[in-house]
């Protein structure tokens, strides 16, 4: 009989480019276009300038794979490490509710820099992108939320390195034996916990996921071992990241016949900040422009969240612009005073503004029982009742953010962010290049072409 770990090897072994649905294989360059671009965006911040600059260091600037908007090459496992925290620098990348977190921002990082050492072609980076996705929500269903919401790990670190060995090991052409061995390897290289949302480290937690997955199929390939299943063996994986909770093992059935690509698809975002406190933005907006409210005309804002939204939107009071993209405070208050959140959103000055900081203690989140009760995976709603001075209150309810597979962004507005976020390190010519070979790179013999338009220029100079 089949092991758990048997399912997840014969899935990513037996399912090529040819055997993916198309609508999965079009989300996944979906996902791929979105988070190139807010990794170009998340190159500038400090979150992923710091890691380029100590590639650099322990590189040369000399490799084979290519460090996007920073003009140099490192080793591919470099590489996916730099690329992936930038990819996440901004909080800017996209979201699938399986995982509860961040699916892209190793496994596109992890792809191309394999592709880039292996001569890849373009179809087969979309479908170790898709095979890797699979294995990450597969994984998630069994485990989360309470992976997250009460063994305190950050899913995009640690089921993220998972779905990026599996990805990697796809692309190295890993045998059945050697698949295994990398996932248990992986397994014990996988970690990020969520008491550094709000920090550099967060971000980190992207690139070091596309890190593990390379590094861990790279050692399988030359031989190295770990324990046989590692997720359903004598210590089983949920046992270690969802100890005495509830799991799932079910979704492990559903490899090659449920894609989840298509059945929940991506969130890609809207908003440069924690998906959390999307529909409390978007709540706050239709305040702004249905009743014609400023700051100055409301008392206070009482929104009611699910305990997850709670829980990861700690930074009541945020000093820093790496806080402010954890607090529904600061996010609200912006999008009343702005009307639209930019990357320049969250800098430290911009949440340091005396009136947003004036205005932030009115805003207040209370745990809205009645919606946890009808929530369980997905989008988390928000219930928004604003006391103004004249003596109204006003409500505004949002179930389904913008971004979300029900509210999807269209193909112009996703190219609008691409460019707005390519702008920060490519020229126009470059983000046109990068646009064209995106959207045809099932049409790639290899990405080496990409990447080098990707490369960018030296942020350091």
């Amino acid at each position: 009989m089949p092991t758990y770990t048997d399912k997840i090897v014969d899935f990513v072994l037996n399912t090529n480019h040819g055997d993916i649905p198309p609508e999965a294989l079009a989300e996944a360059r979906r996902a791929t276009f979105d988070c190139v671009g807010v990794t170009l965006a998340g190159a500038k911040d400090p979150a992923g300038q710091i890691p380029a600059d100590w590639a650099r260091s322990v590189s040369g600037g000399a490799g084979i794979a290519t460090v996007w908007g920073h003009g140099f090459k490192t080793a591919p496992d470099h590489a996916a490490m730099v690329n992936g925290s930038a990819a996440h620098a901004l909080d800017y990348d996209d979201v699938t509710w399986p995982l509860v977190g961040h699916p892209s921002v190793s496994l596109v990082p992890t792809t191309i820099a394999l592709a880039e050492q292996l001569g890849s072609a373009g179809k087969d980076v979309l479908a170790a992108y898709a095979l890797g996705f699979e294995v990450m929500t597969k994984i998630g269903k069994s485990i989360q939320p309470l992976h997250s919401l009460r063994a305190r790990w950050h899913a995009t670190g640690t089921i993220g390195s998972m779905g990026s060995c599996a990805a990697a090991g796809k692309l190295l052409g890993l045998d059945g034996d050697q698949l295994e061995m990398a996932l248990g390897i992986c397994s014990s290289m996988t970690s990020g916990h969520v008491g550094n949302f709000g920090t550099m480290t967060k971000p980190l937690h992207g690139g070091l996921a596309a890190r593990n997955g390379i590094q861990a199929a790279q050692l399988a390939k030359l031989g190295f071992t770990a324990a046989k299943d590692c997720i359903g063996g004598h210590v089983k994986f949920n046992e270690v990241f969802a100890k005495d909770l509830p799991c799932d093992m079910e979704p492990y059935d559903e490899l090659g016949t449920l894609w989840d690509l298509t059945e929940w698809g991506l969130a890609i975002k809207y908003h440069p900040c924690c998906i959390s406190a999307h529909t409390g933005i978007d709540a706050a907006k239709l305040l702004r422009e249905e009743e014609g409210v400023s700051l100055d005309d409301i008392e206070k804002i009482d929104i009611g969240v699910v305990e997850y939204t709670m829980d990861k939107l700690s930074y009541t009071a945020p000093t820093t612009g790496y806080q402010g993209k954890f607090s529904m405070q600061y996010t609200v208050a912006r999008m009343i005073q702005d009307g639209r959140l930019y990357l320049n959103t969250f800098t430290d000055e911009a949440v340091n503004d005396p009136v947003i900081q004036d205005f932030m203690p009115k805003v207040q989140m209370y745990h809205d029982e009645a919606a946890e009760k009808a929530w369980s995976m997905g989008c988390r709603p928000a219930d928004m009742h604003a006391t103004l001075k004249d003596g109204r209150t006003v409500q505004k309810q949002v179930k389904i953010s913008k971004g979300n597979k029900e509210v999807p962004l269209t193909d112009t507005e996703l190219q609008d962010k691409f460019r707005d976020c390519a702008s920060f390190v490519l020229k126009e010519a470059e983000i046109d290049q990068a646009i064209e070979m995106i959207e045809g790179i099932e049409g790639l013999n290899t990405v080496d072409s990409l990447a080098g338009v990707l490369g960018g220029i030296k942020l350091s100079q």
